[in-house]
């Protein structure tokens, strides 16, 4: 999957609305990435391992019981909308993104892998902003 992902972000990085939303954090004019943009990562990471709970642990799993494996596409939805106001391209690609972490989730009984790879595309999302920004230039 992050062999999809990869490519499809570099695409993206370099069009006007990815720039204008990417990177969240932005290091300074001559600032290092060490060490505000690793802390700054670090915290962005808790953030995916809190929304991957929320949204492919608690409503996938705890919504299986009784729906079954509609439960994916009933955490679709608001999933999708947590994606409004970023970039279009991103925002389609949250419904495909939605459905294939939560039947990952769901036949792996687990959102570890959904957290690895959410993440992936998010860093990566940001370094692809960094470079486009000409940070990684000399």
């Amino acid at each position: 999957m992050l062999g999809i992902m990869f490519p499809l972000v570099y695409f993206a990085s370099r069009t006007h609305s990815f720039q204008a939303r990417y990177p969240f954090y932005t290091p300074d004019s001559g600032e290092s990435l060490w060490p505000n943009f690793w802390i700054w990562q670090m915290i962005y990471f808790c953030q995916f391992f809190a929304l991957e709970f929320f949204f492919r642990g608690f409503l996938v799993h705890g919504l299986k019981k009784y729906v079954g494996v509609y439960s994916i596409i009933i955490m679709t939805v608001p999933y999708c909308m947590i994606h409004f106001g970023k970039p279009m391209g991103e925002t389609f690609a949250a419904i495909f993104a939605g459905l294939a972490l939560g039947m990952m989730s769901l036949k792996s009984r687990s959102i570890a892998l959904g957290v690895f790879l959410h993440y992936s595309v998010a860093i990566t999302m940001d370094m692809a902003a960094l470079w486009q920004e000409g940070f990684f230039q000399q």
